[in-house]
């Protein structure tokens, strides 16, 4: 080989190093996933409430942007099962994990803009905002429960995220949020500072599409049906999961298996912790008195109970348990009822939704549909708080069929859906689980019962307007097997 051959050879050998060090150098910088998302974040909110916005006070958890990696720190220590929930106030939004080890404080990093995010420096005042939570042990299994509150959000915004531990130096990978729509108004202080609220009281409605599901878990084609809610996941604000979830109790009724919840959480990640999930606690989740279910799934108000109610977006979601007591004077009885009153009193023509487990109108051959006496006291003393208060919607699960009424009150129809004289039903049963999909009917089929079907999939509620909702249900495969038009009804 000549001397201008050897050369040549030589400098081409060092070209191809340097351009293998540049690829893997670019590598570097964009290994957090990408996010498909029409928004565009503005510039970061640094008044943000009572969180932490000096950046001399940060806690630089990781060097890497975004990702969850081990590099340099404990593998207990990788945030899993995140997922975020509304509270009780629409400007802040709850972030929850777990961990097999102990984290110190839970951590989380946010802001407005991502690259801001995946490149922040504690050294530098880059709009990135740290806030502090708590991390306790899980009761009755091993690890920690983690979460931290965001407060002082604005409305119709979409913030970057990403949570850790201030012992650890691993930080989850960078997900997101956006905000719902919410008035605020700032008044000055005792102090003369101005101050930022909000207020939901008779709030105009601004349009938007949830996703509505009860008893799915391992097994019965689940995963077909989170594959299609996460492939579409742009068009949903909200996630119900009404009850049922993991089917952690199957072989361990008292205790739970938590390898098979936490496996199923984590399998719903991708959904979770970009969606506000809201849950209400199912006959498969209470082992431990609820204390699994009420470890991982931070809903809002009392940590204590497993009932609570929220606004968004113009509508009020009231949850509650049909697996804790529901007689008359009983704690949560009064609680519903005091809840709706109140919201009645502030909003006498806005949209009331409730939800909870166990149908109060529903005919498959399963003997709480078919048999079940308690179905039937509880529908009388809560039917009547719905027809007292206008609950327009009333969505459950427990029996694995769909099922829709029209406006019913006291076993019989009311109106119609143009003109409802009482709540209309809807049972949702059927995202998937082990024990399959119920396809036995009671015949011939009652009165209020104007669909009902045993297909895999889930229900789609599209709040449109102070007037109008549209109701479906998709199969696994996208296919609109149920439609209806709801308009909002004023009972007598």
């Amino acid at each position: 080989m000549s001397m201008m051959n050897k050369i040549n050879c030589t400098l081409l050998f060092v070209f191809l190093v340097l351009i293998s060090v540049c690829l893997a150098e670019n590598k570097q910088q964009n290994h957090s996933p990408k996010i498909n998302s029409s928004a565009s974040p503005s510039k970061a909110n640094k008044n943000n409430g009572s969180n932490n916005n000096n950046n001399n006070n940060k806690i630089d958890l990781t060097s890497n942007g975004g990702g969850s990696s081990s590099e340099g720190g404990d593998i207990n220590q990788i945030p899993q099962t995140i997922k975020i929930s509304l509270t009780n106030d629409p400007s802040e939004m709850m972030i929850s994990w777990f961990t097999n080890g102990k984290i110190g404080d839970a951590i989380v990093q946010f802001s407005e803009s991502k690259s801001d995010l995946i490149n922040y420096s504690a050294n530098t005042n880059n709009g990135v905002i740290t806030v502090n939570g708590k991390s306790t042990t899980f009761s009755n299994w091993k690890g920690y429960s983690n979460s931290v509150v965001l407060t002082g959000l604005s409305p119709k915004t979409t913030y970057y995220y990403q949570c850790g531990g201030s012992s650890s130096n691993i930080l989850s990978q960078t997900n997101y949020f956006t905000t719902s729509n919410f008035p605020t108004t700032t008044t000055a202080n005792t102090s003369g500072k101005n101050v930022k609220s909000t207020t939901t009281d008779n709030f105009q409605v601004t349009p938007f599409t949830a996703a509505v599901y009860a008893d799915m878990g391992y097994g019965g084609g689940y995963n077909n049906t989170v594959k299609v809610i996460e492939e579409n996941l742009s068009k949903y604000s909200l996630i119900l999961h009404i009850g049922d979830i993991a089917y952690a109790d199957y072989n361990k009724v008292e205790q739970g298996n938590q390898t098979i919840w936490t496996n199923f959480l984590q399998a719903l990640e991708p959904i979770t912790s970009k969606v506000p999930y809201m849950t209400a606690p199912g006959n498969h989740d209470v082992f431990y008195s609820f204390n699994s279910y009420q470890n991982t799934f931070n809903m809002p108000g009392s940590s204590n109970q497993p009932w609570y109610s929220y606004d968004y977006n113009g509508v009020h979601f009231l949850s509650y348990s049909t697996e804790s007591d529901l007689a008359p004077f009983t704690q949560q009885y009064q609680w519903i009822k005091n809840d709706l009153e109140t919201y009645r009193k502030k909003n006498p023509s806005g949209w009331v939704i409730a939800y909870a487990h166990r149908p109060y109108y529903c005919s498959t051959q399963m003997d709480w549909c078919r048999k079940q006496t308690l179905r039937a006291l509880i529908e009388s003393t809560i039917g009547e708080l719905f027809q007292n208060y206008n609950v327009d919607i009333y969505l459950a699960g427990h029996t694995h069929a769909y099922e829709r009424t029209v406006p019913v009150y006291q076993q019989s129809p009311i109106g119609t859906y143009e003109y409802p004289g009482g709540t209309v039903h809807f049972t949702i049963g059927t995202p998937g689980n082990q024990e399959g999909l119920d396809h036995n009917w009671i015949l011939p089929a009652p009165s209020w019962s104007a669909s009902r079907f045993g297909e895999l999939g889930y229900g789609q509620l599209n709040v449109v307007n102070n007037t109008h909702i549209l109701w479906q249900f998709l199969t696994d495969q996208q296919v609109i097997f149920d439609e209806q038009w709801i308009v909002k009804g004023y009972f007598d």
